[in-house]
């Protein structure tokens, strides 16, 4: 396993959006930032993992994790280190490229990724009782033989996003 240091001068954000459109359901409005003075390239999606807690007895514990990279390590340390994946052999990437100084923002439904969807692994992963939770997104990519040069070979994390409670 693998991790890298989180990015220096870049940043990703998020808020969430009960309804993103007509049939779209909740989703997430993202901000993505480039403070540094040279280009950044990333591999789609961004963010590439999500990963839920639950307050419980006034601790913040861990539920699920969904995507492929940008794994936390330690999600209490806002500066902590991210684990990375490397892509799926033969995987084709698509790259979203941000200017020096730029910003993209973006919305997206849990229909449009799957990566933003809360799906517990095991009943015990939802406790009964739990109604506040939180979610963290990330960012990480290691590139393979063959791929884009230059991919960015830091890993990104949002702040907690607080979530409307789920019963």
């Amino acid at each position: 396993m693998r991790s890298v240091s989180l990015c220096s001068g870049v940043s990703l954000s998020a808020s969430y959006l009960a309804s993103v459109g007509a049939d779209q359901g909740p989703g997430f409005h993202f901000v993505l930032s480039n403070r540094t003075d040279r280009e950044i390239r990333l591999a789609e999606p961004v963010p590439s993992s999500s990963h839920w807690y639950a307050r419980s007895q006034g601790r913040w514990l861990w539920r699920a994790s969904s995507g492929a990279g940008g794994s936390l390590l330690d999600a209490g340390n806002e500066h902590g280190r991210v684990v990375v994946y490397p892509p799926a052999p033969g995987s084709e990437i698509k790259l979203l490229v941000l200017r020096p100084h730029q910003s993209r923002e973006w919305i997206e439904s849990e229909q449009q990724n799957p990566v933003l969807e809360y799906k517990p692994g095991c009943k015990q992963c939802s406790y009964p009782g739990e109604r506040e939770y939180q979610v963290i997104f990330a960012y990480a990519y290691l590139a393979g033989r063959g791929q884009a040069a230059g991919l960015l070979s830091c890993g990104l994390r949002s702040a907690p996003v607080p979530m409307p409670p789920k019963f």
